[in-house]
């Protein structure tokens, strides 16, 4: 196979024949090469076919990050099938939604995902069998059999309808962050044309490793980086999850060359151990999406890291990528230009271009645009009127081609008639030393009609009222565009890729009004109990806890000479900080949520030493025998 492949799973063929011992994939002590890659993917395949699974049918898979991953989803291209990722964020009900839409032949799941499966599993007569990878079928979820036993057996595939370019290659589900999840349908021809261009913009050579720390059922992890290494022959260093305490560790042991991280995360790394212990020498660049980092970040991570930050733009309806900065070619603040044979236009309320430098919604036509939402003509008409796609966000462009986003058009405030931008706002409030999160939302007045309110989450540590952050965003905007209400929270909600959920904080805020109270305190009384001496050695640490809600509290827990103590109260300078809502704190510890997923959609904060975590969790027998994330 020579050329530029037409399909995902060409794609990796012609990995195999080109670059076959070359390692595709790095998963800890596991290596996968090109050859492993394409052999396992044909024995998915052949399994499919086996059971029936052809062109046009869907197999969802519940999958985290891991080897498996690719083979169920490139063995699902494969025989002409459509993969859709299921975020293993999601609660049966997301799940159960999302299934009745897609309406798979098959669903495979990570043993932890199996009960989830087994609960929703009368509610989808579509999927004629459920699989279950990582575990024994009897250890997770009796009467499911293991994705090994199903799939070693199968053979080479005989593929009678093999996928072309045009087909259908994936259904990637939208957060739902303004409604019900949609169904993004993406081409093998879109997918591989985006990995093509990506590859020529931002260039991962064959051979050099890329960190993918994202979640793979999402398109930055795997439309953004993972085809694209794939594209160019590279190796993906694949994490389960992303981590603080072994980022860099990542970066010295594998020799990272490139990565790409979401704004929540570098946050979190500006306050974690930082780079300096480590060799990072191997590294060329680290590229930041899926929501902007304000520029003062990005100088920031810049200067601790070493590292050149690009900042790129794109959207799940393009195949990820749209725009994105340069080695060679880039503008502090902006997302940088178009990928090559991608157009951008910035259009008005009448659909005609504006001037240069106006504000207007961003439009995109090129082969990556999806062909529409699953099931949704009306959204799919109104989003791909005159064969542009529409956004939804707004931006503009300089004299150059840079392209700078303004916010997102559903989010702007009209207030008295004048259009307030959020992210300006946001952008302002950003910057100040105190603050960690911000969301600006537009809320209902009795004049202006609208006005901007900020909810915003301050660093740790920090004293910040309201009249002094007002009395800064005075000497910063116009007096139009100062918020005219400012809420302080513990922490704000966001997507598994960093977006603010502003519907979800306003859910919270009323929730907080009328949820009954989960008191926490038995928790904390039971730690003495559960803690385990023999573990701690010769650990001294100070933990608090600043546990929100009615049912919350603030504790402090110092672990010295082998000995535990609780407190009241909160230390002056924890080793780590800990802060949640009673409701979210209490589901964590009873193994109702996981404590990663927490601390990235932003219902769990930690401050300090946060590898320490994990050497508390092996100090504590669990809540109830419920193996948790964090004792945390």
């Amino acid at each position: 196979m020579t050329g530029i492949p037409e399909t995902t799973g060409a794609l990796v063929s012609r990995g195999a024949e080109r670059h076959a011992d070359v390692p595709s994939l790095i998963f800890y002590d596991e290596t996968v090469s090109y050859r492993d890659l394409d052999q396992r993917s044909d024995a998915m395949a052949a399994f499919l076919v086996s059971a029936g699974v052809g062109k046009g049918d869907r197999v969802a898979f519940m999958m985290g990050n891991s080897p498996a991953f690719f083979t169920v989803m490139i063995g699902t291209q494969k025989v002409g099938a459509i993969a859709v990722p299921v975020s293993c964020w999601w609660q049966a009900p997301e799940v159960r939604y999302l299934i009745g839409d897609c309406e798979p032949a098959l669903l495979v799941v990570d043993a932890d995902h199996a009960p989830l499966a087994q609960q929703i599993a009368g509610d989808i007569p579509s999927v004629r069998e459920i699989l279950v990878h990582g575990a024994a079928a009897d250890d997770s979820a009796p009467g499911f059999r293991t994705l090994v036993e199903a799939v070693e057996p199968a053979g080479q595939p005989r593929i009678s309808d093999p996928p072309g370019p045009g087909d259908l290659a994936a259904v990637m589900y939208t957060s739902g962050t303004t409604g019900e999840p949609k169904g993004v349908e993406l081409t093998h021809r879109g997918i591989v044309t985006g990995a093509r261009l990506k590859t020529a913009s931002v260039a991962v050579q064959t051979g050099e490793r890329a960190l993918c720390v994202l979640p793979l059922f999402h398109s930055g992890g795997l439309n953004d980086l993972a085809f694209p290494t794939l594209y160019a022959g590279g190796t993906i260093v694949l994490r389960k999850s992303f981590s603080a305490s072994e980022f860099w560790e990542c970066v010295e042991r594998y020799r990272v060359n490139a990565f790409y991280i979401v704004p929540t995360m570098w946050n979190i790394l500006l306050r974690a151990p930082d780079a300096a212990d480590r060799d990072t020498g191997s590294l060329r660049f680290g590229v930041s999406g899926a929501a902007p980092i304000p520029p003062e970040q990005l100088d920031e991570c810049e200067r601790r890291f070493g590292v050149p930050i690009l900042e790129g733009y794109g959207q799940t309806e393009t195949s990820g990528g749209i725009t994105v900065n340069r080695l060679d070619r880039r503008k502090a603040g902006s997302v940088g230009v178009p990928l090559p044979e991608i157009e951008v236009e910035i259009r008005g309320e009448d659909d005609a271009p504006v001037p240069l430098g106006q504000p207007g919604e961003i439009v995109v036509r090129g082969d990556t645009v999806m062909r529409g939402y699953r099931g949704a003509t009306d959204a799919t008409e109104a989003t791909l009127a005159g064969g542009w796609l529409r956004t939804g966000d707004i931006g503009y462009t300089d004299e150059e081609g840079f392209l700078y986003l303004v916010d997102r058009k559903k989010d702007l405030i009209i207030r008295g008639g004048v259009n307030v931008y959020p992210q300006e706002i946001e952008n302002v409030i950003g910057s100040h030393r105190a603050v960690d999160q911000v969301a600006v939302i537009p809320q209902p007045h009795d004049k202006y009609g609208q006005v901007a309110h900020a909810y915003v989450a301050l660093r740790r540590g920090e004293d910040l009222g309201a009249d002094g952050l007002l009395d800064y965003c005075r000497e910063r905007l116009a007096g139009y565009k100062v918020p005219h209400a400012v809420t302080f929270r513990e922490s704000l909600p966001v997507t598994a890729v960093g977006k603010v959920l502003k519907k979800e904080i306003l859910r919270q805020v009323e929730q907080d009004q009328t949820a009954e109270a989960v008191d926490v305190a038995p928790l904390f009384q039971s730690m003495a109990e559960r803690f385990l001496p023999e573990k701690a050695g010769d650990t001294e640490a100070v933990v608090s806890y600043q546990i929100t809600g009615a049912g919350g509290g603030e504790w402090t827990v110092t672990i010295a000479g082998a000995r535990l103590t609780l407190a009241e109260g909160l230390a002056d300078s924890p080793r780590v900080l800990v802060v949640a809502r009673d409701r979210d704190y209490h589901d964590i510890m009873t193994g109702e949520l996981d404590g990663i997923t927490a601390m990235m959609t932003g219902r769990l904060r930690l401050e300090g030493d946060m590898s320490f975590m994990a050497e508390l969790r092996q100090m504590m027998r669990p809540v109830g025998g419920h193996a948790n994330n964090t004792e945390e």
